[in-house]
């Protein structure tokens, strides 16, 4: 089976134009559903005007409103940041607008301590809280008279409205064995960045069969993208792209353990003409199972995205093997 083909939508902001790049990013949001993608997803990202994409849920809700197939989904919510409560009342909502095309992908946000503490959260509290934070959501999606005592919340006989009509798909996106040992009990997938490398996600998902031999992880893997007809122009186009992208990662002091070198970042991406970068998706596919892979384009500029966009439905798919 072919994986499914994502658009991972970041909100770049190249102007530093908070407004134009909101609306602009949702436009591409629509392109991507006219252009048949299977999948939006939409990350989170605090205090950056590189990336104004905090208020998730909002821009979740508008990708909602504008899209009737491609299924929609968080790259991924940080519910250690949010009140759990309210970030339920978010995903079923949006699960509803969607008809059930809702994907709820979470992360710890162990590499956001800055952003942490602007929210009033201890940054060595973020992945014990996030997990809580993450049982309580799913139990408020799924049960009725919740009540609940822990460290970090505290609910009594609560029961949420709205409510979902069915069972919300949800990843966690993680390196950590443990978070990745659990994700394996629940029956969660694994989302994975652009910057984690092959030899890691091996290892994850070598833990997750272990802890769940007959269980699914569902891999969704994040990568940046941009293929073209002669590979010399996509490399061109993308390496600006990469040098910016790790120069504030690392200024940020996001590397996490993933890879933050923009040579080392342009070989694990999706970038080249489109017979290279067909066989590249084909080889991740054969080689980790991939259930999905999530594409961020190697450029902020508007049209741009939409030629790197197009390439992937029109090129990319077409060489794939057929299911």
């Amino acid at each position: 089976m072919n994986p499914r083909f994502g658009y991972l939508c970041l909100f770049d902001n190249p102007t530093l134009e908070d407004g134009r790049a909101l609306t602009r990013q949702l436009i591409l949001v629509r392109e991507a559903e006219r252009m048949r993608f299977d999948d939006i997803w939409v990350g989170e990202q605090h205090f950056d005007d590189r990336w104004p994409s905090g208020a998730t849920s909002v821009m979740l809700g508008y990708a909602a409103g504008v899209t009737m197939r491609a299924r929609v989904g968080s790259a991924a919510y940080l519910p250690a940041l949010r009140d759990p409560i309210q970030l339920a009342e978010d995903v079923a909502s949006i699960d509803l607008l969607t008809k059930g095309r809702f994907n709820f992908g979470v992360a710890s946000g162990a590499a956001f301590g800055d952003d942490a503490k602007r929210f009033g959260v201890e940054p060595a509290d973020l992945a014990e809280r996030g997990l809580e934070a993450l049982e309580l959501v799913q139990r408020l999606l799924k049960e009725t008279d919740v009540t609940h005592k822990g460290k970090f919340f505290d609910v009594d006989k609560l029961t949420l409205a709205p409510r979902p009509e069915q069972p919300i798909p949800t990843w966690i996106a993680t390196t950590t064995d443990s978070t990745i040992r659990l994700a394996a009990r629940k029956g969660y997938g694994l989302m994975a960045s652009a910057t984690c490398t092959e030899e890691r996600l091996r290892q994850m998902l070598a833990i997750y069969r272990e802890e769940a031999p007959e269980g699914d992880p569902r891999l969704v893997l994040a990568r940046f993208g941009f293929a073209t007809s002669g590979r010399d122009e996509a490399i061109s186009i993308a390496t600006p792209y990469l040098e910016a992208f790790c120069e504030q990662m690392k200024r940020r002091d996001r590397a996490g353990s993933g890879e933050l070198d923009p040579q080392a970042l342009l070989s694990m991406s999706l970038v080249g003409d489109y017979k290279e970068v067909a066989a590249h998706v084909n080889r991740l596919n054969e080689e980790l199972g991939v259930h999905g892979i999530a594409v961020i384009p190697t450029s902020a500029q508007f049209d741009t995205v939409k030629r790197c966009l197009a390439a992937f439905v029109d090129e990319i798919r077409l060489r794939l093997p057929v299911d």
